[in-house]
């Protein structure tokens, strides 16, 4: 049960931290929206290669807050799959206490 709530914090942590680097990426200029696709993209490290990213790259403030969010998200991702797999691995388990976990997994992500 410790890695479940272990996945649910990274992924909340991993939520409020695209927020604030979004936030971050806005007080520098970009709209909300772009912003919030940028750190989004970043912090996952897919579709970073869009005409806004030269806006993202050509800026030094922009750059910075992009490779922090880089550096952090596959930190977090790993993290995250590390306690997923751990949840479900092992032996001792029944299914009915797989499902139960599965259910509060999805609950937790529903709420976020």
């Amino acid at each position: 049960m410790g890695s479940l709530i272990s996945f649910l914090i990274i992924f909340t942590l991993s939520v409020l931290i695209t927020k604030i680097a979004s936030q971050a990426l806005i007080h520098t200029g970009l709209s909300k929206e772009v912003a919030q696709f940028q750190a989004r993209s970043a912090f996952t490290g897919v579709g970073f290669t869009t005409g806004e990213a030269e806006n993202i790259v050509n800026h030094p403030v922009r750059r910075k807050i992009v490779m922090s969010l880089m550096l952090i998200g596959n930190v977090g991702i790993i993290s995250a799959m590390a306690s997923l797999i751990l949840t479900f691995v092992n032996n001792n388990l029944e299914s009915q206490e797989n499902i139960l976990r599965l259910a509060i997994i999805l609950g937790g992500l529903s709420i976020l």
